[in-house]
C-alpha cells in the first residue's frame, strides 16, 4: 500500500510539472499529452526556445566576464600605482613632538624636543617629577629665542608667532647653561624648518605624482572602455535575442495549446 500511495506521489508530482512547463485547458490538452508529430514538434519546439536562451544568457554572462577581467587585468597596475602613491603620501613623518633633543642642557621649566618646545609645571620640574605636566606646548615653526642677562639674574625669552612672549629667569652663576640651551633651541628652530621644508616638497611631489597616475588610470580605463562596451552591446542583443525567440515560442503554445501561455 505505502508503495502505490509513493507511486501515485511520483506521478501525481511528474504531471504537475509537465502541467507547469505545457499548459493547457482540460478540454484541449493533446498538446501536453499527445504523441502525435505535431505535438512533439510543438512541444520540442517550446523546449529549444528554453535551452536556446538558457544558453544564450550564459555565453553573454561570460563572454561579459572575460570582457571586464581583461579590462580589469589592463588597468590593475595603473590603480596599484596609485595606491602605492596614496599609501605613500599618508605615511609622510607628522611633526608631532619628536625624541628630546640634549636633555642634559634642559633647564627647567624648558623641555626641549626635535618638533616642540615645552614648559613643564615649575613646581613639578624642580621636584624631579617622573612625568611632570605639561603647562604649555610649543611648536617650534616661528619660534624666536633670545639670551638676556641684568645685574641680578639671566633668562631665556621665548617669542610666539603670534607675537607674543615669555621669559624664564635663572641665577647668574647659570649664564653658561642658559646661553648653551638658547643656542640649542636656536639650532633645532633652524633644523626644524628645514625637516618642514623637505616634509612640504616631498608631499608636493607626491599630490604630482598621484595626479598623474590618477590620469594615466583613467586613460587606461577608457582606452579599454570600446570592447567593454561593445561585449555588453552584443551580450544585451543576445539575450534580446533569445527572449524574442521563446516569446515567439511561447505564443505559439498560448495559441495551439488552448489560450495558456507557459509561465517561463
Amino acid at each position: 500500500m505505502r508503495t502505490v500511495i509513493v507511486l501515485l506521489v511520483v506521478v501525481a508530482g511528474g504531471l504537475l510539472f509537465w502541467l507547469l512547463r505545457y499548459p493547457c485547458v482540460p478540454g484541449r490538452a493533446r498538446y501536453t499529452f499527445s504523441l502525435g508529430a505535431a505535438e512533439r514538434a510543438a512541444r520540442r519546439s517550446l523546449s529549444e526556445a528554453r535551452g536556446e536562451r538558457r544558453a544564450a544568457y550564459d555565453k553573454a554572462r561570460q563572454s561579459e566576464a572575460d570582457a571586464e577581467r581583461r579590462w580589469s587585468e589592463r588597468v590593475a597596475p595603473f590603480r596599484r600605482r596609485v595606491r602605492e602613491l596614496q599609501a605613500a603620501r599618508a605615511a609622510l613623518p607628522k611633526p608631532g613632538q619628536g625624541q628630546a633633543v640634549r636633555p642634559k642642557r634642559w633647564l627647567p621649566p624648558l623641555e626641549l624636543h626635535e618638533h616642540v618646545l615645552l614648559f613643564v609645571k615649575k613646581n613639578e620640574a624642580s621636584e624631579g617629577a617622573a612625568r611632570p605636566s605639561v603647562e604649555e606646548r610649543l611648536p617650534l615653526a616661528g619660534v624666536a629665542v633670545e639670551f638676556g642677562h641684568t645685574r641680578d639674574n639671566v633668562h631665556i625669552r621665548v617669542t610666539r608667532p603670534d607675537g607674543t612672549s615669555r621669559s624664564e629667569h635663572y641665577p647668574q652663576d647659570r649664564e653658561v647653561a642658559v646661553y648653551d640651551l638658547v643656542e640649542e633651541i636656536r639650532n633645532q628652530v633652524l633644523r626644524h624648518k628645514e625637516f618642514l621644508r623637505r616634509l612640504e616638497a616631498r608631499e608636493a611631489e607626491l599630490v604630482a605624482e598621484v595626479k598623474r597616475a590618477e590620469a594615466d588610470l583613467a586613460r587606461a580605463g577608457e582606452a579599454g572602455r570600446p570592447e567593454l562596451d561593445t561585449i555588453r552591446e552584443a551580450a544585451r542583443t543576445r539575450r534580446a535575442r533569445a527572449d524574442a525567440v521563446l516569446r515567439a515560442a511561447r505564443d505559439g503554445w498560448k495559441t495551439d495549446a488552448g489560450g495558456l501561455r507557459p509561465w517561463r
